[in-house]
């Protein structure tokens, strides 16, 4: 199962939740939430049949999918950052603002980091970790 395959369904999930909240807000103009709905049904349907596998998976074992999509969220956050450094490097060069920067700067390396010890702890440690995670399922199934 891809990435794509296993994040559809929350992440299209929760960009309806946001969608809904933005269609409520009275200072945004129309068109614009025209546009973000336009958007959102746009990925909708390029996404539908992982979206729709992803709700039967849902329905099937929802445990289970939980913890693929916390799995699927860590490795979508490698890629994210993957892509994310180059066009922050760019954008601070450019940046006209040196309040943006020293802001972005340290949030964006902490943030890597951070995630780097955390994915480098899931790596050393994840049969234990998925052991754990299974006797907790086990316990709250009964």
């Amino acid at each position: 199962m891809t990435l794509l395959e296993v994040l559809a369904f929350p992440v299209l999930f929760i960009w309806f939740v946001g969608l809904l909240l933005t269609l409520f807000r009275r200072d945004l103009e129309s068109h614009w939430k025209f546009f973000f709905f336009l958007v959102f049904c746009f990925y909708l349907v390029q996404f539908f049949p992982e979206f729709w596998e992803g709700v039967a998976r849902w329905k099937e074992n929802p445990k289970v999918e939980v913890l693929l999509w916390i799995s699927a969220m860590g490795n979508s956050i490698y890629v994210f950052l993957f892509f994310l450094w180059p066009l922050v490097l760019i954008r601070i060069y450019y940046s006209a603002s040196n309040n943006l920067s020293k802001t972005l700067i340290p949030v964006l390396a902490y943030g890597t980091v951070l995630y780097w010890v955390l994915f480098f702890l899931w790596t050393m440690y994840s049969k234990e970790f998925n052991s754990w995670l299974h006797q907790v399922f086990t316990i709250s199934n009964k």
